[in-house]
C-alpha cells in the first residue's frame, strides 16, 4: 500500500517477522479521527489481495512461531498495556461505526450484529491480553504510572469508549426486527466475565485509581486528553483504509507476541483467580489467535471463512 497521510503509520505489516514500533517491542503512536468524525475520504485504495495476505499470516503464525524475542519483563508488559489498549481504541471506533449504520439503515441488521460481535470479542481478548502481566509488576510498574498522569485516571475516560458504553453496560442493544442479538448478548456477558478476572487479577484490594483519588477528575474533554496522551494516540483526519492499517499492524505484533512468549510468559495459570479458571474462559484464551484473525477479516470486510 502507498503511504498516506499518515505516512508509515498506515503501512500495512509484511509478515515474516518483526516490523512494529521500528524494534522488537518497541510502541507506536496511534492515529484516529476525533471520536464522532466520520472518517477522512481515503487517499488510496487498497487491493482486497492486501488485506487477504495480512489475514492468511495471522491464521498460520501460531503454526510457525517467530524466536522468542529477547525483551525484559518490564518492556514486554509495557509494550502489552499500550498496544493492547490501542487495538481496544480501533475496535471502539469500529464497533460504534457499526452501531451508526444500524440505526441510519446503512448495512443489514444481521451483518453489523455479527461483525461488532468479534469487536466485542476483540476487546476482551485485549482485556486479557494486556492484564497478563504480574500482578506485582502492574502494581511497581503500570498502575504508578497512570497515577503520574492523574490521581485519578480512570479508564472511564477512554473518548472512543463513550459513544458504545451503554452497549457494553448491556442499557442498549440496537433496536432491530427480526434479528437474533444472542450472539452479542454472548459476547458482552463474556466480556464482563473477563472483565471481572482481570480486574480480580490485578487490583487486589478491588479499589481503582478513582475510587482511591482525594481529588476531583478533570472535565470530560481534559479526560480524555490526558487518556489519550497516556497511551500516546493522536486526533486527526484519518480516512479508514489508514485506521484499518494501524489495526492490522498491532494485531500482527500481539499474535507475534503470544506465539513467541504464551499469553502469561511469566507466571502460570495457577496464579490467576477463579473468574479466569471458568470454562467459558479457558476456552475463549484458547482461541485467542482465532479471534485476532476474526477481528482483522472484519475490519478488511472479508467474508468470514478460513481463507480468502
Amino acid at each position: 500500500m502507498k503511504p498516506g497521510v499518515s505516512g508509515a503509520l498506515s503501512d500495512l505489516p509484511a509478515g515474516g517477522g518483526w516490523d512494529f514500533g521500528g524494534f522488537a517491542y518497541g510502541l507506536e503512536p496511534l492515529l484516529l479521527p476525533v471520536v464522532g468524525a466520520p472518517d477522512a475520504e481515503p487517499v488510496d485504495v487498497v487491493q482486497p489481495d492486501a488485506y487477504a495476505e495480512i489475514c492468511r499470516y495471522l491464521q498460520v503464525i501460531g503454526e510457525d512461531s517467530p524466536p522468542v524475542l529477547d525483551v525484559e519483563p518490564e518492556d514486554l508488559f509495557w509494550f502489552r498495556w499500550i498496544t493492547g489498549h490501542q487495538v481496544c481504541f480501533i475496535v471502539w471506533r469500529l464497533i460504534a461505526q457499526g452501531l451508526d449504520d444500524l440505526a441510519e439503515g446503512r448495512r443489514p441488521a444481521g451483518e453489523v450484529i455479527s461483525s461488532v460481535s468479534r469487536y466485542v470479542d476483540g476487546y476482551s481478548a485485549m482485556l486479557l491480553y494486556t492484564g497478563s502481566c504480574p500482578p506485582d509488576l502492574y502494581n511497581v510498574l503500570i498502575r504508578p504510572s497512570m497515577r503520574q498522569r492523574h490521581r485519578a485516571f480512570s479508564g472511564s475516560w477512554a473518548p472512543d469508549y463513550w459513544p458504545i458504553r451503554d452497549l457494553f453496560r448491556r442499557r442498549r442493544l440496537p433496536p432491530m426486527v427480526r434479528v437474533d442479538t444472542g450472539e452479542l448478548t454472548a459476547a458482552i456477558t463474556m466480556l464482563h466475565r473477563v472483565h471481572d478476572g482481570v480486574a480480580a487479577r490485578l487490583v487486589a484490594n478491588g479499589r481503582s485509581l478513582l475510587r482511591e483519588a482525594q481529588v476531583r477528575g478533570p472535565g470530560h474533554r481534559m479526560a480524555g486528553m490526558i487518556y489519550d496522551s497516556y497511551f500516546t494516540t493522536l486526533r486527526a483526519a484519518v480516512p479508514r483504509h489508514e485506521v484499518v492499517a494501524q489495526l492490522l499492524r498491532r494485531l500482527v505484533a500481539v499474535a507475534q507476541d503470544v506465539a513467541a512468549n504464551g499469553l502469561y510468559p511469566v507466571e502460570g495459570d495457577g496464579d490467576r483467580p477463579p473468574e479466569l479458571e471458568t470454562p467459558e474462559v479457558l476456552k475463549f484464551e484458547g482461541e485467542l489467535g482465532d479471534t485476532l484473525l476474526s477481528v482483522a477479516r472484519c475490519a478488511c470486510e472479508l467474508s468470514p471463512g478460513p481463507s480468502a
